[in-house]
């Protein structure tokens, strides 16, 4: 079963326009700390995912039997 991600409404408070662009800021700066930490793992993940999806795709290929050998 595939889980789905629910996003409630967030009800953020009103920010004056310098406030709201520092906070925007620091969020940006935040996340780019966040990707560059996580930055090995996630390149990781996503190869072992597109290689699972390409295993997928050579099995569902009509022309691919399980004797003959891939090249």
């Amino acid at each position: 079963m595939k889980r789905h991600t629910i996003i409630p409404p967030l009800l953020l408070p009103r920010l004056s326009d310098p406030a709201a662009a520092r906070l925007v800021e620091w969020l940006r700066a935040l996340l780019a700390g966040i990707e560059h930490h996580y930055a090995g793992q996630v390149q990781r993940y996503q190869k072992r995912q597109q290689q699972i999806r390409q295993d997928r795709i050579y099995r569902r290929s009509p022309l691919s039997t399980t004797d003959d050998p891939p090249f």
